[in-house]
């Protein structure tokens, strides 16, 4: 099969280019992280189908670390006993994991009382449905105590260096590839 003039082109540009192939890779890896998460946002029909537990609050149940798979739900089939994800009522940007206690139904609204498995009492709160982002469906234990460590500034750095390092194995390569081909 005959590999058309232009693909031939660019697999010599990255060949002879250890930064664009470096930038390739990170490109790829981008995508095929980002690109799956969507897929899986489409087929679970949640803003946020993957999270990390990252409080102890629901142990044995859950806990820190495991990443935990989510699927949206029409709040009106949320029963007790569910454990639901939802926006913090008291902070929006921060995700909260625990077991509904109790359906609450005003009207034409629905609210939600709930409560850590490991904590004491219940929440001192209720979560109003537009705060749900989805239900437990299942968990990988553990798996997501690599991603709790890499937020921190340690993670960062340690990203910063990994990056760093494969941009001068490829610049070391690149250089005795060309010592190589000029003797």
């Amino acid at each position: 099969m005959q590999i058309p003039n232009s693909a031939s082109k660019a697999i010599r540009f990255f060949r002879k280019n250890p930064t664009a192939r470096v930038i390739l890779i990170i490109a790829v890896l981008f995508v095929a992280t980002y690109g799956s998460v969507d897929v899986l946002r489409i087929g679970l029909r949640t803003e946020s189908p993957l999270m990390v537990v990252s409080s102890e609050s629901m142990v044995p149940t859950l806990n820190v670390g495991d990443i935990i798979l989510v699927r949206g739900i029409d709040p009106y089939q949320i029963t007790v006993g569910t454990i639901i994800i939802f926006h913090s009522p008291n902070n929006y940007e921060m995700p909260i994991v625990h077991r509904v206690i109790e359906v609450i139904k005003e009207g034409n609204s629905i609210f939600f009382r709930t409560k850590g498995d490991h904590n004491p009492g219940p929440d001192g709160w209720r979560v109003p449905a537009e705060n749900l982002m989805g239900v437990y469906v299942g968990r990988i234990p553990y798996v997501g105590l690599l991603s709790l460590q890499l937020r921190g500034p340690l993670g960062i750095t340690l990203i910063v260096l990994l990056v760093a390092l494969i941009i001068a194995i490829e610049y070391n390569e690149s250089k005795g590839a060309a010592k190589r081909t000029s003797k």
